[in-house]
């Protein structure tokens, strides 16, 4: 009974899709060696594992029609935040930023004239994220418009990468306690934390406040650490 449970938990079924996508797609360098790497089972701890916390800041949700405009990231090493892998990329475009966009973003042409293309930018990110899982607040945007750059660029559909996502995370854990009307944007979800306050619309200040965010759920299911990668992916879905 134990190993049928098992055989249906999130983490088994999308490691069980990744390998069928590895052996049925020829794939660039940069996205095998990205889903070679990371193999984890059920049993293993959260903190066995390193983690990339990513942003994107974008023209709008419609993955069809708007474009990726910056992409920030930070590291998550040994259960600890790397201040130093910080990265921001804005990514060149010779879309006109909508005046509206541009003050929520703060990003303006300049920026984006002096910017990466977005396939080094998306070379980049594979590369940060080797050996570790990739986490994001609401990471449905990120997910998207990188599925999007893979349909479009390399013919991939449903690239099965691993993600951890702090808003489902939230989610879930506020409805354990029959709390599901909560806010659960980025800034209100760190303000129940005590988490300083930081600017947002940011995509690497975003991606820090995610890092400090995730590292705080953790202490607050798991006090001693012992949190289940498992369990928080299944939180994720």
């Amino acid at each position: 009974m134990t190993s049928f449970i098992h055989y249906f938990h999130p983490l088994m079924r999308i490691m069980r899709e990744r390998q069928q996508f590895l052996l049925s797609n020829k794939l660039p360098d940069f996205i095998q060696d990205n889903l070679l790497e990371t193999v984890p089972t059920l049993y293993d701890t959260a903190e066995s594992f390193n983690y990339l916390v990513l942003d994107f800041e974008t023209t709008g949700l419609d993955v069809d029609n708007d474009l990726i405009l910056s992409i920030g990231w930070v590291e998550i090493i040994d259960s600890q935040i790397d201040l130093a892998s910080c990265k921001h990329l804005y990514i060149n475009s010779k879309l006109q930023i909508n005046p509206v966009t541009a003050v929520i973003n703060h990003i303006t042409p300049q920026m984006l004239n002096e910017g990466d293309a977005i396939h080094d930018a998306i070379k980049a990110l594979f590369s940060a994220s080797k050996n570790k899982i990739l986490v994001a607040h609401g990471c449905l945007v990120e997910a998207q418009f990188l599925q999007k750059y893979m349909l479009r660029n390399f013919g991939l559909s449903r690239l099965p990468l691993l993600w951890l996502d702090t808003l489902s995370i939230e989610k879930h854990m506020a409805m354990s306690v029959n709390n599901p009307d909560i806010d659960l944007t980025l800034a209100a979800t760190r303000e129940r934390y005590n988490l300083p306050q930081y600017n947002s619309h940011n995509a690497l200040a975003d991606a820090v406040s995610t890092a400090e965010l995730f590292l705080a759920q953790q202490k607050k299911l798991q006090p001693q650490n012992k949190m289940r990668f498992a369990q928080l992916y299944k939180m994720s879905q």
